[in-house]
């Protein structure tokens, strides 16, 4: 029927063209996926053989992990889910209630590979970490986990967005094709890191640290509980 209009409460669109196009020329602007970087934390034991006790061997290892960390090419920036189950209810439509936090698991990155395949080499040695290659014994978790951070940069190169992934291996080394008709081409290394979870690394929307304060108020009750003359040799 003809002048017969919907009602709303609000009539007319808060959002025009014009609107949309300056929400993107304020000193927000657009997230572009080219600008990236990327920490790898890998495990302090072992890696390369050697026990990495000699300081000169933490710096190069150090300096190793920050060149292989700047040739990644691209990646998945991980998503998270929430795990759901039906609601029983006797009447009405059902609810889906959350019983947990889900995540991906996995996220594969993708490095321009050197000469020498120096990225490949350093990911088979943290792979070694996780098992013994004379009797096959697997190793504990905590000897071969590490972290990764990933930072979405602006134009400006300012970290805008970042998150860590927690308890990080790599699972998978992805096979590298070779041809003979790719001599302009860059070999790239595929690993796909498998990780437990993962935190924002935005100090605003990181929760309180329960476990220092857990810790603190241990340490406090002990302390508490040490008889004085113990405590005077102190």
């Amino acid at each position: 029927m003809a002048g017969n209009f919907a009602s709303f409460t609000e009539a007319k669109s808060f959002s025009t063209l014009n609107d949309v196009v300056a929400t993107y020329r304020d000193a927000n602007g657009y997230a572009i996926p080219n600008r990236f970087d990327v920490i790898i934390s890998a495990p302090p034991s072992r890696l390369g053989g050697a026990a990495m006790t000699n300081p000169s061997h933490n710096s190069q290892r150090a300096s190793d992990l920050r060149r292989i960390s700047l040739r990644c090419d691209s990646l998945s920036l991980p998503g998270r889910n929430l795990v759901s189950s039906p609601d029983a209810m006797p009447y009405g439509p059902r609810r889906e209630v959350v019983n947990s936090a889900g995540y991906t698991g996995s996220v594969n990155m993708v490095f321009n590979a050197s000469a020498n395949l120096e990225e490949r080499v350093f990911f088979e040695e943290w792979q070694k970490q996780t098992f013994n290659e004379q009797t096959w014994d697997v190793s504990y978790y905590n000897d071969y986990i590490g972290e990764i951070d990933i930072y979405l940069l602006d134009r400006q190169d300012k970290r805008r967005f970042g998150i860590k992934l927690h308890e990080v291996y790599p699972k998978d080394i992805v096979a590298t094709e070779l041809a003979q008709g790719t001599n302009d081409q860059i070999i790239k290394t595929t690993v796909a890191f498998q990780y437990r979870h993962w935190t924002s690394l935005d100090r605003n929307r990181q929760p309180p640290n329960l476990g220092n304060e857990t810790t603190n108020a241990v340490t406090r009750a002990t302390l508490g509980n040490v008889p004085r003359v113990i405590s005077d040799l102190g």
